[in-house]
């Protein structure tokens, strides 16, 4: 592929992510995202064959950057499950506060979606939630369920302004989590 196409498609991947967070996926139109990226309304279909594969580049677009980021973390604290837990825990909580765009993906409702959408968004939490199921078999769902609470209460108390954050927060939320392990 030549850089001018990758260029192209990433930026209608970047519009449609706008496009989601301002129309949600029942109003998504393609026609808005190519006048967003200046061009054509047949853009989009050289770069994806609908509508549905269009919402789930975007999904593994989000979910690749994601993925970066959780590698290196998964790698630094690799001796120290509870460590690795808790700075996980803490990266995706700055991950989607550093990229508001992507909160849209993150909840999107999975009635609105078809079956490989949804897989694409359960891979984003995939490693996460394995690494706190595999921590220590006992209470394995609580566990899941706690920390997935801290992290997801912990993103809409950030977004509010009810929370600060710092560095402060940031600490109080891996406490939680270390409690929770």
């Amino acid at each position: 592929m030549d850089k001018i196409y990758d260029k192209t498609r990433e930026h209608l991947l970047v519009a449609g992510i706008i496009e989601i967070e301002k129309h949600g996926l029942s109003e998504f139109s393609l026609r808005r995202v190519a006048a967003a990226c200046g061009v054509s309304c047949a853009a989009p279909y050289k770069h994806f064959k609908n509508k549905d594969e269009f919402v789930l580049e975007i999904i593994k677009y989000i979910g690749g950057r994601w993925q970066m980021l959780e590698e290196q973390v998964i790698k630094i604290f690799e001796a120290d499950k509870a460590k690795q837990i808790e700075e996980l825990a803490a990266a995706y909580i700055k991950f989607w506060i550093a990229n508001p765009n992507f909160r849209s993906i993150l909840l999107l409702n999975p009635r609105q979606m078809d079956d490989a959408q949804k897989a694409a968004r359960a891979a984003i939490d995939a490693r996460l939630i394995a690494l706190i199921e595999n921590y220590d078999t006992a209470r394995r769902e609580k566990r899941v369920y706690e920390i997935r609470s801290l992290i997801y209460g912990a993103l809409l108390l950030l977004e509010s302004g009810e929370m600060q954050n710092d560095e402060a927060a940031l600490r109080m939320i891996k406490a939680s989590i270390r409690e929770r392990l």
